[in-house]
């Protein structure tokens, strides 16, 4: 689509509508100030990082599982990648119709799958079944007791904002098919050098081969003020607070990870580009 159809496009889209331009993806949001819980959440510098880091000899014909599809945008791109199908969960309705007009959108509507996710067993809903690729921009809200859910897509992530993610790997080697690999982008809470918690849930986890890819700008993590919904006791705060600074938590990286299951089971690091504000959403 050139610059003309895309002015024409944009032209179309409703007042309270954000159309957004990720590499070669048109893709449909909510904007940042949408103030529903149902908010299908608009475009960050973790989309394109991880559309980035496809790697197409992994996707060539692949059947795909998506975790929180939301806007559609990596399930979008993992087929525009060579995917023959991506299998998605998702408990949002909007985000639902919302990926859909994404998927038609951007031509891949015949290989979108769409299926209801269940938040309290996240593979119940494909229980038995096994995939080429398993992706997810999960939830990385953090949650500290008290805090109630506020949106579809906060997840309940635990103080960490890591619960979800943990599901997804506690079961992940089950459900890879042999030769299959999982890719996922998510923020991760860390020291002041590495994401250390979420190396740690790697290396609990995961039987194969990992390679986390981290961005080496930092943001402060001793604060979590930004994260959370309007409401939190200041008791509660503090108590939290003081809670990650024993853990040694100071700082949130932004990363993907590769995952090989029928690698020898390691884990190594490495740094990318930087990602300018990646706390900020796309223009």
């Amino acid at each position: 689509m050139d610059m003309t159809d895309f002015a024409e496009v944009m032209a179309q889209i409703p007042a309270g509508r954000l159309l957004s331009r990720v590499h070669d993806l048109l893709v449909l949001t909510d904007p940042v100030d949408y103030a529903g819980v149902d908010q299908v959440f608009p475009m960050y510098p973790e989309q394109p990082f991880f559309l980035d880091e496809l790697r197409r000899t992994d996707l060539r014909g692949a059947r795909a599982l998506e975790f929180g599809l939301g806007s559609g945008v990596l399930s979008i791109g993992t087929l525009k990648a060579g995917a023959a199908r991506v299998d998605a969960l998702e408990i949002n309705p909007r985000a639902k119709l919302f990926a859909g007009f994404n998927a038609l959108l951007n031509g891949v509507a015949d290989g979108l799958c769409i299926r209801d996710g269940d938040r309290a067993d996240l593979w119940a809903p494909v229980a038995g079944e096994r995939f080429d690729f398993i992706l997810s921009n999960p939830p990385f809200m953090p949650s500290p007791p008290g805090a109630a859910e506020h949106y579809f897509h906060s997840g309940g992530g635990g103080l960490l904002g890591m619960d979800f993610l943990e599901r997804i790997l506690a079961w992940l080697d089950d459900h890879l098919a042999v030769g299959g690999r999982a890719q996922f982008v998510t923020a991760a809470p860390g020291d002041a050098e590495l994401p250390t918690a979420l190396i740690e849930l790697l290396e609990r986890h995961l039987r194969g081969a990992a390679t986390l890819v981290v961005d080496p700008l930092r943001l402060p993590f001793d604060d979590l003020a930004h994260h959370l919904p309007e409401g939190l006791s200041a008791a509660a705060m503090t108590a939290a607070t003081h809670e990650l600074q024993a853990s040694g938590i100071s700082h949130e990286y932004l990363c993907v990870l590769h995952y090989a299951a029928d690698a020898p089971r390691g884990l190594s690091v490495e740094q990318c580009a930087a990602h300018p504000a990646w706390d900020q959403p796309l223009p």
